[in-house]
């Protein structure tokens, strides 16, 4: 929308969560605002399950305790800007992320 300010991230998810296909990159786009930058530079989204499990790695395990206690906010706002029922549950674990 012009004018209206609005992160990347935002823009992404709302293109691309009408198509089917780009289900994946609408959800990692969805996430990464869902969590804010500071913690989106820490936790990466690896995949949205069938049943609705976000599955992230974060760098250290100290990160992926911030995200566990911010997962029912994170599905909450996942779900908000991909559709009801979209995300059920936060599955963190600590690893290598990918650039």
């Amino acid at each position: 929308m012009r004018g209206k300010r609005r992160r990347i991230a935002t823009v992404l998810a709302d293109a691309l969560s009408p198509r089917g296909e780009a289900l994946r990159p609408a959800a990692a786009a969805a996430f990464a605002e869902a969590v804010g930058w500071p913690l989106a530079r820490e936790v990466q989204l690896r995949a949205l399950t069938r049943d609705g499990r976000l599955l992230a790695v974060a760098r250290t395990e100290e990160w992926a305790a911030q995200v566990r206690t911010l997962a029912p906010r994170i599905v909450e706002r996942v779900n908000e800007r991909l559709g009801p029922g979209t995300a059920s549950d936060v599955d963190v674990r600590q690893g290598p992320l990918e650039r």
